[in-house]
Protein backbone atom coordinates (compact mmCIF):
# COMPACT_ATOMS: atom_id res chain seq x y z
CA UNK A 1 0.00 0.00 0.00
CA UNK A 2 2.94 2.45 0.37
CA UNK A 3 3.20 2.89 -3.39
CA UNK A 4 -0.34 4.36 -3.30
CA UNK A 5 0.96 7.49 -1.46
CA UNK A 6 3.79 8.85 -4.07
CA UNK A 7 0.69 8.76 -6.32
CA UNK A 8 -1.75 10.58 -4.23
CA UNK A 9 1.12 13.67 -3.39
CA UNK A 10 1.50 13.49 -7.08
CA UNK A 11 -2.01 14.06 -8.48
CA UNK A 12 -2.01 16.95 -5.53
CA UNK A 13 0.72 18.22 -6.63
CA UNK A 14 -0.73 18.10 -10.56
CA UNK A 15 -3.92 19.45 -9.76
CA UNK A 16 -2.58 22.57 -7.28
CA UNK A 17 -0.32 23.21 -10.72
CA UNK A 18 -2.95 22.96 -12.71
CA UNK A 19 -5.12 25.46 -11.07
CA UNK A 20 -1.40 27.62 -10.38
CA UNK A 21 -1.78 27.73 -14.15
CA UNK A 22 -5.50 28.75 -14.30
CA UNK A 23 -4.88 31.36 -12.21
CA UNK A 24 -1.78 32.56 -14.32
CA UNK A 25 -3.56 32.50 -17.20
CA UNK A 26 -6.61 34.75 -15.58
CA UNK A 27 -3.55 37.30 -14.25
CA UNK A 28 -2.26 37.33 -18.27
CA UNK A 29 -6.14 38.25 -19.05
CA UNK A 30 -6.25 41.00 -16.64
CA UNK A 31 -3.38 42.45 -17.54
CA UNK A 32 -3.89 42.06 -21.30
CA UNK A 33 -7.48 43.89 -20.48
CA UNK A 34 -5.42 46.73 -18.53
CA UNK A 35 -3.30 47.34 -21.53
CA UNK A 36 -6.08 47.02 -24.19
CA UNK A 37 -7.69 49.64 -22.43
CA UNK A 38 -4.71 51.66 -22.06
CA UNK A 39 -4.02 51.29 -26.03
CA UNK A 40 -7.80 52.08 -27.17
CA UNK A 41 -7.79 55.17 -25.17
CA UNK A 42 -4.16 56.13 -27.25
CA UNK A 43 -5.87 55.13 -30.09
CA UNK A 44 -8.93 57.66 -29.63
CA UNK A 45 -6.78 60.26 -28.79
CA UNK A 46 -4.48 59.97 -31.64
CA UNK A 47 -6.89 59.70 -34.22
CA UNK A 48 -9.13 63.21 -32.87
CA UNK A 49 -5.74 64.71 -32.73
CA UNK A 50 -4.82 63.28 -36.42
CA UNK A 51 -8.31 63.59 -37.72
CA UNK A 52 -8.45 67.39 -36.45
CA UNK A 53 -5.57 67.85 -38.42
CA UNK A 54 -6.48 66.52 -41.84
CA UNK A 55 -9.49 68.47 -41.79
CA UNK A 56 -8.76 72.11 -40.54
CA UNK A 57 -5.39 72.40 -41.79
CA UNK A 58 -6.46 74.28 -44.57
CA UNK A 59 -6.99 77.07 -41.89
CA UNK A 60 -3.63 78.09 -42.15
CA UNK A 61 -1.80 79.93 -39.30
CA UNK A 62 -5.22 80.21 -37.47
CA UNK A 63 -5.57 76.71 -36.86
CA UNK A 64 -2.08 76.05 -35.57
CA UNK A 65 -3.08 78.41 -32.86
CA UNK A 66 -6.32 76.83 -32.39
CA UNK A 67 -4.26 73.00 -32.37
CA UNK A 68 -1.47 74.08 -29.41
CA UNK A 69 -4.53 75.00 -27.14
CA UNK A 70 -6.10 71.80 -27.89
CA UNK A 71 -2.69 70.27 -26.90
CA UNK A 72 -2.52 72.34 -24.13
CA UNK A 73 -5.95 71.49 -22.43
CA UNK A 74 -5.38 67.50 -23.69
CA UNK A 75 -2.46 67.10 -21.03
CA UNK A 76 -4.45 68.74 -18.55
CA UNK A 77 -5.85 65.24 -18.16
CA UNK A 78 -3.94 63.10 -15.66
CA UNK A 79 -4.02 60.42 -18.55
CA UNK A 80 -2.10 61.83 -21.10
CA UNK A 81 1.54 63.03 -19.85
CA UNK A 82 2.94 64.54 -22.97
CA UNK A 83 1.96 65.12 -26.52
CA UNK A 84 4.23 66.74 -29.82
CA UNK A 85 4.20 66.68 -33.22
CA UNK A 86 6.81 67.32 -35.42
CA UNK A 87 8.01 67.80 -38.80
CA UNK A 88 9.87 64.77 -41.56
CA UNK A 89 13.33 67.05 -39.81
CA UNK A 90 12.62 66.38 -36.17
CA UNK A 91 11.53 69.41 -35.59
CA UNK A 92 8.76 70.08 -33.26
CA UNK A 93 6.22 72.05 -34.36
CA UNK A 94 3.76 71.79 -31.28
CA UNK A 95 4.51 70.50 -27.96
CA UNK A 96 2.00 70.11 -24.68
CA UNK A 97 2.79 68.91 -21.32
CA UNK A 98 6.15 67.35 -19.83
CA UNK A 99 8.02 67.04 -23.23
CA UNK A 100 11.07 65.82 -20.87
CA UNK A 101 9.93 62.69 -21.52
CA UNK A 102 9.63 62.62 -25.55
CA UNK A 103 13.48 63.76 -25.85
CA UNK A 104 14.11 59.93 -27.35
CA UNK A 105 11.18 59.59 -29.00
CA UNK A 106 10.42 56.66 -31.51
CA UNK A 107 9.78 57.90 -35.13
CA UNK A 108 8.74 54.69 -36.30
CA UNK A 109 4.78 54.38 -36.09
CA UNK A 110 3.41 52.02 -33.56
CA UNK A 111 3.06 51.53 -29.85
CA UNK A 112 5.62 51.25 -27.71
CA UNK A 113 5.58 50.54 -23.40
CA UNK A 114 7.94 52.33 -21.68
CA UNK A 115 9.23 52.93 -17.83
CA UNK A 116 8.00 56.19 -17.91
CA UNK A 117 4.19 55.33 -19.72
CA UNK A 118 2.54 54.13 -22.96
CA UNK A 119 3.65 55.77 -25.69
CA UNK A 120 1.90 55.89 -29.73
CA UNK A 121 3.53 57.43 -32.51
CA UNK A 122 1.75 57.61 -35.86
CA UNK A 123 3.25 59.11 -39.11
CA UNK A 124 1.02 61.55 -41.26
CA UNK A 125 1.63 62.44 -45.30
CA UNK A 126 -0.05 65.45 -46.30
CA UNK A 127 -0.41 67.51 -49.47
CA UNK A 128 0.20 70.64 -49.62
CA UNK A 129 -3.37 72.83 -49.57
CA UNK A 130 -4.39 74.30 -52.87
CA UNK A 131 -4.45 78.29 -53.47
CA UNK A 132 -6.13 81.20 -55.59
CA UNK A 133 -9.62 82.60 -55.84
CA UNK A 134 -11.58 82.14 -53.01
CA UNK A 135 -14.04 80.04 -54.58
CA UNK A 136 -13.60 77.54 -57.51
CA UNK A 137 -15.84 74.98 -58.97
CA UNK A 138 -13.08 72.57 -59.84
CA UNK A 139 -14.71 68.89 -61.01
CA UNK A 140 -17.68 70.70 -62.02
CA UNK A 141 -16.30 72.50 -65.17
CA UNK A 142 -16.75 76.60 -65.05
CA UNK A 143 -16.36 79.08 -62.80
CA UNK A 144 -19.72 80.26 -60.99
CA UNK A 145 -18.83 83.61 -58.91
CA UNK A 146 -18.97 83.99 -55.49
CA UNK A 147 -22.65 82.81 -55.28
CA UNK A 148 -22.90 78.74 -53.60
CA UNK A 149 -23.40 75.82 -55.21
CA UNK A 150 -22.95 72.07 -55.93
CA UNK A 151 -19.04 70.88 -56.25
CA UNK A 152 -17.79 74.32 -54.72
CA UNK A 153 -14.56 74.85 -53.24
CA UNK A 154 -13.09 77.30 -51.38
CA UNK A 155 -9.40 77.96 -51.88
CA UNK A 156 -6.78 79.80 -49.46
CA UNK A 157 -4.94 83.29 -50.10
CA UNK A 158 -1.35 83.48 -50.31
CA UNK A 159 -2.05 84.71 -46.53
CA UNK A 160 -4.16 82.04 -45.23
CA UNK A 161 -1.94 79.45 -46.70
CA UNK A 162 0.83 80.31 -44.00
CA UNK A 163 1.65 77.52 -41.84
CA UNK A 164 3.38 74.12 -42.08
CA UNK A 165 0.19 71.65 -42.39
CA UNK A 166 -0.94 73.79 -45.26
CA UNK A 167 2.36 73.07 -47.10
CA UNK A 168 2.32 69.47 -46.91
CA UNK A 169 4.82 67.11 -45.82
CA UNK A 170 5.28 64.27 -43.73
CA UNK A 171 4.77 64.87 -39.95
CA UNK A 172 4.85 62.22 -36.75
CA UNK A 173 2.33 62.91 -33.81
CA UNK A 174 3.72 61.39 -30.89
CA UNK A 175 1.59 60.70 -27.39
CA UNK A 176 2.17 59.65 -24.35
CA UNK A 177 0.15 58.18 -21.76
CA UNK A 178 0.32 57.45 -17.74
CA UNK A 179 0.86 53.27 -17.62
CA UNK A 180 0.04 53.84 -13.79
CA UNK A 181 -3.36 52.99 -13.50
CA UNK A 182 -2.86 49.76 -16.07
CA UNK A 183 0.36 48.82 -14.01
CA UNK A 184 -2.13 49.40 -10.52
CA UNK A 185 -5.00 46.72 -11.97
CA UNK A 186 -2.15 44.35 -13.59
CA UNK A 187 -0.49 43.87 -10.01
CA UNK A 188 -3.81 44.20 -8.34
CA UNK A 189 -4.07 41.01 -10.71
CA UNK A 190 -1.01 39.31 -9.89
CA UNK A 191 -1.66 39.53 -6.00
CA UNK A 192 -5.25 37.89 -6.12
CA UNK A 193 -3.64 35.46 -8.79
CA UNK A 194 -0.88 35.12 -5.81
CA UNK A 195 -2.79 34.62 -3.27
CA UNK A 196 -5.80 32.35 -4.75
CA UNK A 197 -2.59 30.09 -5.64
CA UNK A 198 -1.37 30.02 -2.24
CA UNK A 199 -4.98 29.66 -0.51
CA UNK A 200 -5.25 26.85 -3.05
CA UNK A 201 -1.98 25.30 -1.70
CA UNK A 202 -2.76 25.69 1.83
CA UNK A 203 -6.37 23.73 1.02
CA UNK A 204 -4.44 21.04 -0.37
CA UNK A 205 -1.71 20.57 2.27
CA UNK A 206 -4.51 20.53 4.50
CA UNK A 207 -6.28 17.92 2.52
CA UNK A 208 -3.07 15.80 2.20
CA UNK A 209 -2.48 16.01 5.68
CA UNK A 210 -5.59 14.90 6.64
CA UNK A 211 -5.37 11.81 4.63
CA UNK A 212 -1.85 11.48 5.95
CA UNK A 213 -4.05 11.58 9.01
CA UNK A 214 -6.79 9.51 8.36
CA UNK A 215 -4.52 6.80 6.60
CA UNK A 216 -2.56 6.40 9.64
CA UNK A 217 -4.70 6.32 11.96
CA UNK A 218 -6.46 3.54 9.77
CA UNK A 219 -3.20 2.18 10.39
CA UNK A 220 -2.87 2.29 13.73
CA UNK A 221 -5.95 1.04 14.25
CA UNK A 222 -5.13 -1.98 12.11
CA UNK A 223 -1.94 -2.78 14.14
CA UNK A 224 -3.91 -2.24 17.41
CA UNK A 225 -5.93 -4.76 16.38
CA UNK A 226 -3.58 -7.31 15.02
CA UNK A 227 -1.17 -6.32 18.39
CA UNK A 228 -4.43 -7.02 20.75
CA UNK A 229 -4.84 -10.53 19.14
CA UNK A 230 -0.89 -11.33 19.28
CA UNK A 231 -1.05 -10.23 23.03
CA UNK A 232 -3.91 -12.58 23.52
CA UNK A 233 -2.45 -15.45 22.03
CA UNK A 234 0.98 -14.84 23.97
CA UNK A 235 -1.46 -14.57 27.10
CA UNK A 236 -3.00 -17.97 25.92
CA UNK A 237 0.71 -19.29 25.33
CA UNK A 238 2.11 -18.21 28.18
CA UNK A 239 -0.88 -19.73 30.41
CA UNK A 240 -1.08 -23.13 28.36
CA UNK A 241 3.41 -23.21 28.84
CA UNK A 242 3.30 -21.97 32.76
CA UNK A 243 0.62 -24.61 33.11
CA UNK A 244 2.93 -26.83 31.52
CA UNK A 245 5.98 -25.51 33.23
CA UNK A 246 3.68 -26.44 36.32
CA UNK A 247 2.76 -30.48 35.73
CA UNK A 248 6.12 -30.86 34.65
CA UNK A 249 8.04 -29.84 37.45
CA UNK A 250 5.55 -32.02 39.89
CA UNK A 251 6.55 -35.62 38.62
CA UNK A 252 10.00 -34.27 38.26
CA UNK A 253 10.34 -33.34 42.21
CA UNK A 254 8.61 -36.96 42.54
CA UNK A 255 11.57 -38.55 40.08
CA UNK A 256 13.70 -36.80 42.39
CA UNK A 257 12.81 -37.65 45.43
CA UNK A 258 13.00 -41.42 44.40
CA UNK A 259 16.79 -40.71 42.53
CA UNK A 260 18.01 -39.60 46.39
CA UNK A 261 16.35 -42.62 48.08
CA UNK A 262 18.63 -44.50 46.06
CA UNK A 263 21.48 -42.57 46.57
CA UNK A 264 20.83 -43.38 50.21
CA UNK A 265 19.24 -47.01 49.81
CA UNK A 266 23.57 -48.99 49.36
CA UNK A 267 25.92 -47.71 50.35
CA UNK A 268 28.03 -50.39 49.11
CA UNK A 269 27.09 -49.76 45.46
CA UNK A 270 29.23 -47.00 44.27
CA UNK A 271 28.59 -47.20 40.75
CA UNK A 272 24.61 -46.78 41.49
CA UNK A 273 24.62 -44.05 43.95
CA UNK A 274 26.85 -41.52 41.77
CA UNK A 275 24.15 -41.97 38.79
CA UNK A 276 21.27 -41.49 41.05
CA UNK A 277 23.20 -38.18 42.63
CA UNK A 278 23.53 -37.37 38.64
CA UNK A 279 19.85 -37.82 38.10
CA UNK A 280 19.74 -35.66 41.53
CA UNK A 281 21.66 -32.83 39.95
CA UNK A 282 19.69 -32.69 36.79
CA UNK A 283 16.36 -32.80 38.11
CA UNK A 284 17.43 -29.72 40.22
CA UNK A 285 18.98 -27.50 36.90
CA UNK A 286 16.26 -28.28 35.40
CA UNK A 287 13.72 -27.43 37.94
CA UNK A 288 15.77 -24.04 38.11
CA UNK A 289 14.80 -23.02 34.88
CA UNK A 290 11.37 -24.21 35.09
CA UNK A 291 11.09 -22.11 37.89
CA UNK A 292 12.75 -18.85 36.04
CA UNK A 293 10.29 -19.76 32.97
CA UNK A 294 7.53 -19.14 35.48
CA UNK A 295 9.18 -16.39 37.22
CA UNK A 296 9.77 -14.82 33.96
CA UNK A 297 6.05 -16.16 32.38
CA UNK A 298 3.96 -14.90 35.28
CA UNK A 299 2.34 -11.47 35.51
CA UNK A 300 4.18 -8.75 37.32
CA UNK A 301 1.67 -6.74 39.20
CA UNK A 302 4.27 -4.91 41.68
CA UNK A 303 3.20 -3.73 44.73
CA UNK A 304 4.57 -0.76 46.20
CA UNK A 305 6.10 -0.09 49.38
CA UNK A 306 8.55 1.98 51.00
CA UNK A 307 11.95 -0.47 50.85
CA UNK A 308 15.12 0.56 52.17
CA UNK A 309 18.01 -0.71 49.39
CA UNK A 310 20.84 -1.64 52.17
CA UNK A 311 18.36 -3.84 54.33
CA UNK A 312 17.74 -5.96 50.77
CA UNK A 313 21.20 -6.03 50.11
CA UNK A 314 22.00 -7.28 53.34
CA UNK A 315 19.65 -9.93 52.98
CA UNK A 316 21.34 -10.74 49.49
CA UNK A 317 24.87 -10.84 50.99
CA UNK A 318 23.92 -13.54 52.92
CA UNK A 319 22.13 -15.80 49.72
CA UNK A 320 24.65 -15.32 47.97
CA UNK A 321 27.40 -16.07 50.56
CA UNK A 322 27.71 -19.71 49.45
CA UNK A 323 28.86 -18.57 45.69
CA UNK A 324 30.84 -16.02 46.85
CA UNK A 325 32.92 -18.20 48.80
CA UNK A 326 33.27 -21.16 45.98
CA UNK A 327 35.41 -17.97 43.84
CA UNK A 328 36.62 -16.72 46.92
CA UNK A 329 35.46 -13.16 46.42
CA UNK A 330 33.90 -10.29 48.37
CA UNK A 331 30.79 -8.64 48.25
CA UNK A 332 30.85 -5.04 48.71
CA UNK A 333 28.26 -2.20 49.11
CA UNK A 334 27.73 1.55 49.15
CA UNK A 335 25.12 3.11 50.30
CA UNK A 336 25.20 7.05 49.48
CA UNK A 337 22.25 8.07 51.75
CA UNK A 338 21.68 5.41 54.85
CA UNK A 339 18.11 5.16 55.88
CA UNK A 340 16.48 6.48 52.71
CA UNK A 341 13.74 4.35 51.57
CA UNK A 342 12.20 3.98 47.73
CA UNK A 343 8.89 2.98 46.79
CA UNK A 344 9.12 -0.68 45.19
CA UNK A 345 7.99 -4.24 45.84
CA UNK A 346 10.23 -5.72 48.26
CA UNK A 347 10.74 -9.44 46.35
CA UNK A 348 11.11 -8.15 42.77
CA UNK A 349 13.54 -5.83 43.77
CA UNK A 350 15.46 -8.41 45.54
CA UNK A 351 14.81 -10.89 42.66
CA UNK A 352 16.26 -8.19 40.21
CA UNK A 353 19.38 -7.47 42.31
CA UNK A 354 19.83 -11.17 42.97
CA UNK A 355 20.25 -11.63 39.02
CA UNK A 356 22.43 -9.16 38.52
CA UNK A 357 24.30 -10.06 40.96
CA UNK A 358 24.53 -13.87 40.79
CA UNK A 359 25.96 -12.50 36.95
CA UNK A 360 28.28 -10.83 38.35
CA UNK A 361 29.61 -13.58 40.59
CA UNK A 362 29.64 -15.84 37.49
CA UNK A 363 32.17 -13.72 35.64
CA UNK A 364 34.66 -11.91 38.13
CA UNK A 365 38.05 -13.57 38.50
CA UNK A 366 38.39 -15.50 41.50
CA UNK A 367 39.60 -13.52 44.69
CA UNK A 368 38.06 -10.22 43.25
CA UNK A 369 34.65 -8.23 44.68
CA UNK A 370 31.52 -7.67 43.27
CA UNK A 371 30.68 -4.04 44.20
CA UNK A 372 26.85 -3.05 44.85
CA UNK A 373 26.46 1.06 45.52
CA UNK A 374 23.18 2.72 45.71
CA UNK A 375 23.01 6.99 45.02
CA UNK A 376 21.59 9.60 43.34
CA UNK A 377 20.76 10.73 40.12
CA UNK A 378 21.27 14.18 38.11
CA UNK A 379 17.37 14.10 38.68
CA UNK A 380 16.84 13.49 41.97
CA UNK A 381 15.96 9.93 41.68
CA UNK A 382 17.51 6.90 42.86
CA UNK A 383 20.32 4.42 41.52
CA UNK A 384 21.55 1.30 41.98
CA UNK A 385 24.76 -0.44 40.39
CA UNK A 386 26.13 -3.59 40.48
CA UNK A 387 29.97 -3.91 38.83
CA UNK A 388 32.16 -6.39 38.76
CA UNK A 389 35.17 -6.66 37.36
CA UNK A 390 35.02 -9.02 34.60
CA UNK A 391 35.74 -9.49 31.02
CA UNK A 392 32.63 -7.29 30.16
CA UNK A 393 29.85 -8.33 27.36
CA UNK A 394 30.73 -7.89 23.47
CA UNK A 395 29.87 -5.18 21.82
CA UNK A 396 27.69 -7.09 19.27
CA UNK A 397 26.05 -8.82 22.26
CA UNK A 398 24.71 -5.70 23.85
CA UNK A 399 21.47 -4.92 22.14
CA UNK A 400 20.26 -8.11 22.89
CA UNK A 401 21.55 -8.12 26.52
CA UNK A 402 17.64 -8.04 28.05
CA UNK A 403 15.99 -10.43 25.30
CA UNK A 404 14.29 -13.73 26.66
CA UNK A 405 16.36 -16.80 26.10
CA UNK A 406 19.71 -14.24 25.21
CA UNK A 407 22.85 -15.31 27.55
CA UNK A 408 26.72 -15.12 26.80
CA UNK A 409 26.83 -17.86 29.66
CA UNK A 410 27.49 -21.50 29.00
CA UNK A 411 24.86 -22.61 31.54
CA UNK A 412 22.57 -19.78 31.21
CA UNK A 413 18.99 -19.67 30.34
CA UNK A 414 18.51 -16.31 28.99
CA UNK A 415 16.05 -15.09 31.64
CA UNK A 416 17.70 -13.90 33.94
CA UNK A 417 18.51 -10.38 32.60
CA UNK A 418 14.78 -10.25 30.81
CA UNK A 419 13.20 -10.98 34.38
CA UNK A 420 14.89 -7.77 35.79
CA UNK A 421 14.27 -6.06 32.33
CA UNK A 422 10.58 -7.07 33.03
CA UNK A 423 10.89 -5.36 36.76
CA UNK A 424 11.92 -2.44 36.00
CA UNK A 425 9.44 -1.80 33.50
CA UNK A 426 6.75 -2.64 35.80
CA UNK A 427 8.16 0.09 38.16
CA UNK A 428 9.08 2.48 35.87
CA UNK A 429 12.51 2.26 36.46
CA UNK A 430 15.38 1.09 33.93
CA UNK A 431 17.69 -1.32 33.41
CA UNK A 432 20.79 -0.47 31.47
CA UNK A 433 24.68 -1.95 30.99
CA UNK A 434 27.55 0.04 30.82
CA UNK A 435 31.46 -0.87 30.10
CA UNK A 436 33.05 -0.14 33.04
CA UNK A 437 36.86 1.62 33.06
CA UNK A 438 39.42 -0.44 33.62
CA UNK A 439 37.20 -3.69 32.71
CA UNK A 440 34.50 -5.07 33.76
CA UNK A 441 30.39 -4.46 33.75
CA UNK A 442 28.21 -1.97 35.52
CA UNK A 443 24.38 -2.86 35.49
CA UNK A 444 22.10 -0.08 36.86
CA UNK A 445 18.88 0.43 37.38
CA UNK A 446 17.85 3.97 37.24
CA UNK A 447 15.03 6.24 37.80
CA UNK A 448 13.85 4.50 41.00
CA UNK A 449 11.79 7.81 42.75
CA UNK A 450 12.14 7.81 46.32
Amino acid sequence: MRWRHPLIYGALLLAWLAFAAWQYRGYRHERQLAQEILHRQSQSVMNALVGGIRSHRRLGRFFQDQLQGMLDGLVESEDVLAVTVAGADGGMLLTAGNTGLLVNRPQVAGDYWREDGFARVERLELSPVATGPPWSDEGEGSDRGPGRGFGRRRRLDAQEAEGPFSQGGTFVATLLLDRTGADAQSRLAAWSAALVVAAGAVVLVCVALAWRATVRMAEARGRARLLEVEARHLRELSQAAAGLAHETRNPLGLVRGWAQQLAQADPGAAGQRERAQSMVEECDRITSRINQFLAYAKPCRPSAEPVDPAEVIEQLAVLLQPDLETKNLTLEYHVADPGRTIQADREMLRQALFNLAQNAIHFSPEGGAVEISVGGGQDGACRIEVADRGPGVPADAVDSLFSPYFTTRADGTGLGLAIVCRIATAHGWRVAYAARPGGGAIFRLGRIHA
